[in-house]
């Protein structure tokens, strides 16, 4: 048996298990799903009770189940995301993929946000989590490579060239015709506003918190990403990046979205 197939306890820890007890209810007219975690209990209880507290109770009793603005399809994805960019490629990894399967994300969804990740934490990194998908996907057929997946609207980006055309033009053309291109255009596969998303939380994950964040921030407010979205995104991905991690994209969101208040230092 492979390593990453092996059941770790770091996985049932951190993600809301098919064991889980997960009821569905409707409000507003939508189906909710309300997640129940008690791995935490069941195998720390008697050793760390208020970390098992905090993973059932919090993390999972309170974090994951406000749906309101954030479902859990995009929890499930940014969630992914984030284990990525902290070089995550164990069982833990691989649950949450199937976790973000079980909450409707597509075999071409997930390949998509791998494929988009690999560029900006690293080719190994793909590398390394496509098995899982594979593995976690090996049953479905979900499309062909040849089916069109843009709507033709392009993001249009020169700042490669602009910036580094000439001192690497082959890496300038390899951001602004691929990257931006080709990958950040197959929108009717992922929405800009989903890669947004992903990108932010796998840069924050990666511990990437200055001016490319930054950059990604702003590019998600354009793409419809709102201040209470992102305030979401971060405070789940605070739980699995590291809070020093959150207050650092908190400043940054202060700034994108105008959100006054400077403090001169942070508690963390």
């Amino acid at each position: 048996m492979k390593p990453w197939l092996i059941l770790g306890l770091a996985a049932i820890l951190m993600m809301p298990a098919a064991a889980d007890a997960i009821a569905a209810d409707k409000e507003n007219g939508k189906v909710t799903e309300k997640v129940v975690q008690t791995a935490g209990r069941d195998r720390l209880g008697d050793l760390a009770p208020e970390f098992a507290r905090y993973n059932d109770d919090i993390l999972f009793g309170e974090v994951w189940n406000k749906q309101d603005i954030l479902d859990l399809r995009s929890r499930s994805m940014i969630t992914v995301a984030g284990l990525m960019g902290l070089g995550i490629t164990d069982s833990s990894l691989q649950y949450h993929i199937q976790n973000a399967k079980n909450h409707g994300v597509t075999k071409r969804e997930m390949t998509d946000l791998v494929t988009q990740l690999a560029f900006y934490l690293g080719w190994p990194k793909g590398w390394a989590v496509f098995p899982m998908v594979r593995e976690v996907y090996k049953e479905d057929i979900d499309g062909l490579p040849s089916e069109e997946t843009s709507t033709g609207e392009k993001e249009v980006q020169t700042a490669g060239r602009d910036r580094l055309g000439d001192l690497a033009p082959e890496f300038a053309r390899y951001n602004d015709d691929i990257l931006f291109g080709e990958v950040w255009a197959r929108n009717k596969v992922l929405s800009s506003h989903d890669r947004s998303m992903i990108t932010v939380a796998g840069l924050m994950g990666a511990g990437i918190l200055g001016e490319p964040l930054q950059a990604h921030l702003q590019l998600g407010k354009l793409h419809g990403i709102t201040k209470e979205e992102i305030v979401d995104e971060v405070t789940q991905l605070a739980f699995y990046t590291g809070w020093p991690k959150a207050w650092a994209a908190f400043g940054k969101i202060r700034e994108v979205y105008g959100v006054g208040r400077e403090d001169s230092y942070y508690l963390f």
